[in-house]
């Protein structure tokens, strides 16, 4: 009974904590972003200071980890790294601290990086760190009820079969793809990987479902909707952001992925999803959920989560700090993006844009590689309505971005190195556009937008 009661209450707690809106002081968003909104908007200061404090115990903690052997493997694991890690984790943590104290302002250099459009749009009050501070610490602790309890087994059991004829991937993949889509990308890449190592997905199908399904969440894509004066049609934004990543999802599951194999990590059991013939899908369904529950503590889970914290907060943020940060000097002060858009630029002009909108669309078209909310920025000030949407959505449908999701897709046990990477924005990025044409061209026939 105990076992039956640990599936069905906690598994149904994670489940509304990460897929299911509130309206709370009149804004409806799922628990995990009214808790940033909380922290932000009551404790900042302080948890400014705590992730000052996190960042100086990673700057000091490896550098002395570089000449130091502790008797804990788990701090050895956390704090060892390879060299451009350690170059990496070192330059985020410094610059984290730098922008958050103002170190050298007024130097040229120094400018550069405190810039709110470069290390200023990283860290501080409103940027991308704070938030991923606080998603990483709630998400990873809270993700256990959602993956170790028995409802990724209950749902993908029941869509396996729809799931693996379209995606050829497991049932399962749809909890870390809902995750995705209602809450976070990074949360979505974190929870593949995790099931991965666990025997839940070969190799292969890791590889489709991180860079496939793990798009940034509706929260995230409401304040570019806002950006782009889309929030009055935001169903249909971000319903163009599902379709156009379910068709790729769909190719992408029939590319010929040499280097990715159809193998499980460190030779595991793959979990059994056959229903057998004395029960119907629903009794198996439930009873290997239950079964789950049995095999996993409460105290477990949460420890576990509580290292996997401490990880993302040594060997992540720093290192989305420092490739971010740097991404987005490049971006702002070097004409770096305008050169390698350039031959986008016909391309967009060809397609009906005026010269002027097409130069701004190509660089566009390309930022999000630095970070996913660039695109918003360099298109925003665009008068046609449907290269601002074009854009939009695009930014979204590509995935990957050096300051948030390229980064940990990187360093996940599935096997992506930074070339990879890019192989996977270029792909996307080339696929996405001429679907996009059509779909643009249709809203817009439909005076949904304008030209």
């Amino acid at each position: 009974m105990i076992n039956k009661f640990k599936f069905i209450f906690l598994s149904l707690i994670g489940f509304i904590f990460f897929l299911v809106p509130f309206t709370i002081g009149g804004e409806s968003r799922i628990m995990i972003s009214h808790i940033i909104y909380l922290v932000t908007d009551n404790i900042l200061d302080a948890f400014i200071t705590f992730t000052a404090i996190s960042a100086g115990i990673v700057l000091v903690g490896t550098v002395v980890f570089l000449f130091y052997e502790s008797s804990s493997q788990f701090l050895n694991r956390i704090f060892k790294a390879s060299p451009i890690n350690v170059v990496l984790r070192l330059l985020g943590s410094f610059l984290y601290l730098m922008v958050i104290y103002n170190w050298f302002e007024g130097n040229a250099w120094a400018d550069m990086i405190l810039d709110p459009d470069t290390g200023g749009l990283m860290a501080g009050g409103t940027g991308l760190l704070t938030t991923l501070y606080i998603t990483f610490f709630v998400g990873i602790l809270a993700l256990p009820l959602l993956t170790h309890f028995g409802i990724v087994e209950f749902i993908g059991i029941l869509m396996g079969p729809m799931v693996e004829k379209i995606f050829r991937v497991p049932g399962y993949s749809m909890i870390d793809a809902i995750a995705s889509f209602v809450g976070d990308g990074t949360i979505g890449i974190v929870v593949t990987d995790k099931q991965y190592q666990r025997g839940y997905y070969n190799q292969r199908e890791a590889y489709i479902i991180s860079t496939s399904f793990s798009i940034v969440g509706i929260a995230f894509a409401a304040a570019v909707a806002e950006e782009l004066g889309f929030s009055g049609i935001f169903p249909i934004f971000y319903g163009s952001i599902v379709v156009v990543t379910l068709i790729l999802a769909f190719i992408t599951a029939r590319m010929p992925l040499k280097k990715f194999e159809s193998t499980y990590y460190e030779d595991k059991q793959p979990k059994s999803m056959e229903t057998p013939e004395d029960e119907t899908v629903i009794e198996h369904a439930y009873d290997q959920a239950v079964e789950q529950a049995e095999q996993t503590s409460v105290k477990g889970a949460f420890v576990e989560a509580l290292k996997n914290v401490v990880n993302i907060y040594v060997g992540f943020l720093p290192i989305i700090m420092a490739v971010g940060t740097v991404s987005l000097i490049v971006a702002e002060y070097t004409p770096f993006f305008d050169i390698i858009s350039a031959p986008l630029v016909p391309v967009y002009d060809f397609l009906g844009y005026s010269s002027e909108v097409a130069a701004e669309m190509a660089p566009a078209s390309v930022a999000g590689f630095a970070d996913m909310y660039l695109p918003a920025l360099f298109i925003s000030g665009a008068e046609s309505e449907a290269a601002r949407f074009f854009i939009g959505v695009l930014a979204f449908t590509q995935l990957v971005f050096m300051s948030e999701t390229g980064m940990i897709l990187v360093k996940t046990k599935i096997g992506l190195n930074f070339w990879d990477v890019i192989k996977v924005f270029l792909f996307r990025t080339v696929l996405s556009i001429p679907i996009l044409i059509v779909l643009v061209n249709i809203l817009a026939s439909m005076g949904v937008i304008s030209h």
